[in-house]
């Protein structure tokens, strides 16, 4: 959602409106919090269903330091 505001000596909001349309489901092992924003507030990262009733995203696996395990 996003709503236009006015900044000054009172803060004033002005009617929200989808920005667009999310399949989010919300998970109990996570927080709460099944996105993410940018600093620039630009893009999104949504935790979505594959399809509207099915079953958890699959798991991914995130490699750090991962330049340390190449040869060179």
């Amino acid at each position: 959602m996003a709503a236009p505001v006015r900044a000054g000596p009172k803060f004033e909001a002005g009617t929200p409106r989808a920005l667009f349309e999310t399949r989010v489901t919300p998970y109990t092992e996570f927080t709460g919090r099944e996105y993410a924003v940018t600093a620039a507030g630009r893009r999104f990262l949504i935790i979505t269903e594959t399809e509207p009733g099915g079953s958890k995203p699959a798991s991914i696996t995130v490699v750090l330091n991962w330049q340390a395990g190449v040869s060179k």
